[in-house]
């Protein structure tokens, strides 16, 4: 996960993402956040009515779709990876600049 770009992209989500995740001592250098298990950020993205669906259409072909609290759905327009892990580091991308959307226009 490349946290500098998320972080120079989509400051609100980031901001919303440190303060709930590290709420009593913050995050002191982006590089520590490389060693942050990412499968945390679905609880996370849970909590703000984000839901990312993983799915596996066939061996080496993943695709996410996100789906948000009020029922809109964006589906998987983007170009299939070769696991797990890619997808789920691109999907999580794009719900960090979903909730920054979201927190802009708030």
């Amino acid at each position: 996960m490349d946290w500098y770009l998320i972080e120079y992209l989509y400051p609100n989500a980031f901001k919303k993402f440190t303060d709930t995740m590290f709420p009593n001592m913050g995050v002191l250098s982006l590089s520590t956040l490389n060693l942050y298990d990412i499968k945390k950020l679905y609880q996370f993205f849970d909590k703000q009515g984000i839901y990312m669906n993983v799915e596996i259409l066939q061996q080496n072909q993943w695709l996410f779709t996100v789906s948000l609290k009020n029922g809109i759905v964006y589906g998987p327009k983007q170009e299939s990876k070769l696991s797990r892990e890619d997808i789920e580091t691109e999907g999580f991308i794009e719900c960090f600049k979903i909730l920054d959307n979201f927190l802009r226009h708030k």
